[in-house]
């Protein structure tokens, strides 16, 4: 009898994975900065009449939760680790804010494969790898096609980098990006720090395990040995200690399950 066969019907015709991705911890109980931990810049800025960063993740949680409903086929999972240290998971607080704090909606019957946490991640390479291997862990296969949910300045990241070096088919990934609201000095400077900061670091450094990017996830609390009890299939495995070779950029020369 195939795995398959004991998963509750909804689940078993689940085919898709919709990946919101995690940037800040929310650990209380109302919508205001104090139950979040945040980064400065995330912070509003009377000074500038910059508002906070939360009504975007708050927009980034909508956006995953009206595709998890308009779709009947996806698993709709919230993406990141505990990355202050307060073991509470970025995924945990998403998930709370999705079922306790968005307008009023029926989850009393799960469509597609439910909602679900994936609580490892410590960076955008992670939260899609991850995200895949635990849909994985809970269904048995591995999704049709993705839709990532994060800033729109990322898009290029995770379809240029992060999609090609574990080898996922072009066709079957989408990116919805929703950016916080930028005067042009904002937009400007954001996509300039993003080439600094990730995209040029990962284009150079495409699994993210040399330095800086390592140093990246060491400061968010990750450790390497968390990664070998992500999979049990022997080939991803060898993918998730893959370092791409000498230069950093050699794609995983094997094949795949999900190609």
């Amino acid at each position: 009898m195939s795995q398959e066969s004991h998963l509750p019907s909804q689940q078993a015709n689940c085919k898709d994975l919709i990946i919101v991705c995690c940037h800040a911890t929310f650990s209380g109980d109302n919508m205001d900065e104090s139950s979040w931990t945040l980064q400065d810049f995330q912070r509003a800025d009377t000074t500038t009449h910059k508002t906070s960063e939360i009504s975007t993740f708050l927009a980034h949680i909508t956006a995953g939760a009206n595709l998890y409903q308009a779709s009947g086929e996806a698993m709709l999972m919230f993406s990141g680790g505990d990355t202050t240290g307060t073991a509470w998971t970025e995924a945990k607080g998403y998930e709370r804010i999705f079922r306790t704090h968005l307008p009023p909606r029926d989850l009393s019957t799960p469509v597609g494969g439910g909602c679900q946490l994936e609580e490892r991640a410590t960076d955008s390479y992670q939260n899609l790898l991850f995200s895949i291997l635990r849909y994985h862990e809970l269904l048995g296969r591995y999704p049709e096609h993705i839709t990532i949910i994060t800033h729109a300045f990322k898009q290029q990241r995770f379809l240029e980098l992060h999609a090609p070096a574990i080898k996922w088919p072009a066709s079957r990934i989408r990116v919805q990006g929703i950016n916080h609201p930028f005067t042009l000095e904002e937009l400007r400077t954001t996509q300039r720090k993003e080439y600094e900061n990730a995209y040029g670091l990962f284009e150079r450094d495409l699994y993210g395990i040399r330095e800086p990017l390592a140093g990246k996830r060491r400061k968010r609390f990750w450790k390497d040995e968390v990664a070998e009890g992500l999979s049990g299939d022997e080939v991803v495995k060898r993918l998730l200690a893959w370092r791409g070779e000498e230069s950093g950029v050699e794609v995983f020369p094997e094949s795949l399950p999900w190609e």
